[in-house]
């Protein structure tokens, strides 16, 4: 059994708005970069610099927002950072957070074939 190679990699978080700038993201990274290592999924969030009106006492209502996950190699990571800080427009009132991580290594995998998990 020989062990499965490991990539220096890191891992992009981008915390966006819910308006679709995360699949306008994904996609663009798909087309422009070929990123295939990526994710979004639906958070609720609470924007610290946002206005936030509560009753006394309480936390402000959460609102819907979208977090978007991305693994990409380290030699290629802070240049993606960028990109996604600018490509997401983060710059703007209630724009959102990127941050990014060393993972410890990580492994690009293949689906060969178009063979899906489970058929015969």
């Amino acid at each position: 059994m020989s062990a499965v190679p490991l990539t220096e990699a890191c891992c992009i978080r981008a915390l966006l708005p819910d308006d679709g700038t995360d699949l306008r993201l994904l996609k663009a990274l798909l087309r422009e970069h070929g990123i295939t290592r990526a994710d979004s999924v639906h958070v609720r969030s609470v924007g610290m610099l946002h206005a936030a009106r509560s009753k006394r006492g309480l936390l402000p209502e959460a609102e819907m927002a979208k977090l978007l996950i991305v693994v990409v190699d380290a030699a290629t990571a802070d240049a993606l950072f960028d990109y996604i800080c600018e490509k997401g427009n983060i710059n703007r009132p209630g724009g959102g957070l990127v941050t990014m991580q060393r993972l410890g290594g990580a492994t690009a995998f293949t689906l060969l074939g178009g063979v899906a998990i489970g058929s015969e």
